[in-house]
């Protein structure tokens, strides 16, 4: 019976530890996590100045309810995501990003952007 109860604490040791262990390696800032999106990867060897981040903060936060909008009721119909009006905001937030930028920012973000728009078609 003791060894029954030593096992079976053993096992529950052991499982607790994966699990926090799991979580410790899992979790990243979250600007670290969706940074790479929208704002990231097209930002990507762009040094915003201030003036530009607080710019484009206001932009995110203006397409932000929007894209929470689309995936909620996504979520709650239990129908695939709207993937034209999404695109649709994504190109909107993108222009009006691309406009807070100097002529020699925006010829990176617009190859940035390219990039974006290729690896999105290649998954279809």
């Amino acid at each position: 019976m003791k060894a029954i109860h030593v096992v079976t604490l053993t096992v529950a040791l052991c499982a607790g530890f994966a699990s926090v262990s799991a979580a410790q390696t899992q979790t990243q800032p979250a600007d670290t996590q969706r940074g790479r999106g929208m704002g990231g990867r097209i930002l990507e060897g762009i040094t915003l100045t201030d003036a530009q981040k607080v710019q484009q903060k206001a932009i995110r936060e203006k397409y932000a309810p929007q894209l929470q909008s689309l995936r909620k009721t996504a979520e709650v119909t239990g129908t695939p995501l709207d993937q034209t009006k999404l695109r649709e905001i994504q190109n909107a937030q993108i222009t009006e990003l691309r406009s807070i930028l100097t002529p020699e920012q925006q010829v990176t973000y617009d190859r940035n952007v390219a990039e974006m728009r290729a690896r999105m078609a290649e998954r279809g």
